[in-house]
């Protein structure tokens, strides 16, 4: 849990809302990059990255520590990249398997997921190593382990497609027969097991939620890397035939890379989707062929779906002007900008993943 101190404005006009949060350390403009980078022999992580890690579980002390030891990207011994992070993950498993013969669930729960964030750092920003593919398998590893621990077990369900399948992780929220879905996708640097503290929000309001890796990342690296709307629809078709699973509310989030992806799912106007939330989704991604350049985002009322938009104001990649177009395409749309924040904008992920996930329950009632 983050402990940011902050103050929270909604101002509305319409449909469009502008979500204000600011903790006194944002006021300071930091220059970004979208990764971690080796300058003069030292290791630079982003400022934005480590609030994410943060957000996700991580110590930002430990972090900052940890960065200030790293002197190269490769090499399994002290001072490389994936050497240090792993070092931490390790302790922190170590830690869960010992507590966990002690008894308190909930504890060694933590220890796993905690691990999970530096297995994840570890292998950040991509998989181009053995030694971050090994990172990432832990990552699995104490997912798993923690997937025991969790309220309701988490369940691994593989999803045909193509000549494989697609790993998903269902979660599952307590005492609720048969829940609503999200299906939820991350981008090109967080893949499935790096959205278990986002989802308990989802997961408190009745929800359950798959997560997966898109093809091209994580365990769909054995497919090219791809933004289309095939895998989502595949993970959709699949929950749609389970009992256990409200099949008549079944909705998506995508961030980032993925939530290029779930635009292209709304467009489809499929009415076995109650719901998209596209947050921080460019529409330039991939060129000639890019939503915006096709002309499939920017015609006014051509998606029917019900779609959020949501994104700081800052991110080059994804401008206020290209929300504006995407909210504007849908028939029945909401843009909510999150203040200052950056790509993404972790920062305000305490405050607005918890209304990101009213906003479905809403769409969701009807």
């Amino acid at each position: 849990m983050t402990r940011f101190r902050k103050t929270f404005v909604r101002a509305c006009c319409g449909s469009v809302a502008t979500l204000l949060a600011v903790p006194l350390f944002l006021l300071l403009v930091v220059s970004d990059s979208f990764a971690q980078n080796i300058q003069d022999g030292h290791a630079v992580l982003p400022e934005r990255r480590i609030r994410a890690y943060h957000y996700l579980g991580a110590d930002e002390d430990i972090i900052r520590q940890t960065v200030g030891r790293i002197v190269r990207q490769e090499g399994d011994a002290p001072g490389g990249w994936v050497y240090e992070w792993s070092t931490l993950g390790k302790y922190y498993e170590a830690l869960g398997d010992e507590t966990i013969k002690r008894g308190p669930r909930r504890a060694a729960l933590d220890a796993y997921m905690t691990a999970g964030v530096y297995y994840a750092l570890a292998w950040f920003p991509t998989i181009t190593s053995d030694e971050q593919d090994q990172a990432y398998a832990a990552q699995l590893r104490v997912y798993q382990k923690g997937g025991k621990l969790f309220d309701v077990p988490l369940e691994v369900v593989n999803v045909p497609f193509r000549e494989g399948h697609l790993v998903t992780y269902l979660h599952k929220p307590v005492g609720v027969e048969k829940p609503p879905l999200v299906i939820y996708s991350g981008g090109v640097d967080q893949y499935k097991a790096n959205h278990y503290r986002a989802i308990q929000d989802y997961l408190e309001k009745g929800f359950a939620v798959a997560t997966f890796d898109m093809p091209g990342f994580g365990e769909g690296r054995q497919w090219p890397r791809e933004q289309s709307s095939e895998p989502h629809i595949a993970v959709l078709e699949h929950y749609l035939k389970r009992s256990d699973i409200d099949a008549k509310h079944i909705s998506f989030f995508g961030q980032s890379y993925g939530g290029g992806a779930v635009l292209r799912v709304a467009l489809l106007n499929d009415p076995r989707i109650t719901a998209v939330v596209a947050m921080c989704a460019g529409i330039r991604s991939g060129e000639e062929n890019s939503l915006l350049a096709t002309g499939k985002i920017g015609k006014a009322n051509i998606i029917t779906t019900p779609l959020l938009v949501v994104n700081g104001t800052r991110d080059p990649g994804n401008p206020v002007a290209d929300m504006m177009l995407t909210y504007q395409s849908a028939v029945e749309g909401d843009l909510w900008l999150l203040g200052l924040g950056e790509h993404c904008a972790v920062e305000y992920y305490p405050v607005v993943m918890p209304q990101v996930a009213q906003w479905l329950v809403e769409k969701n009632s009807k």
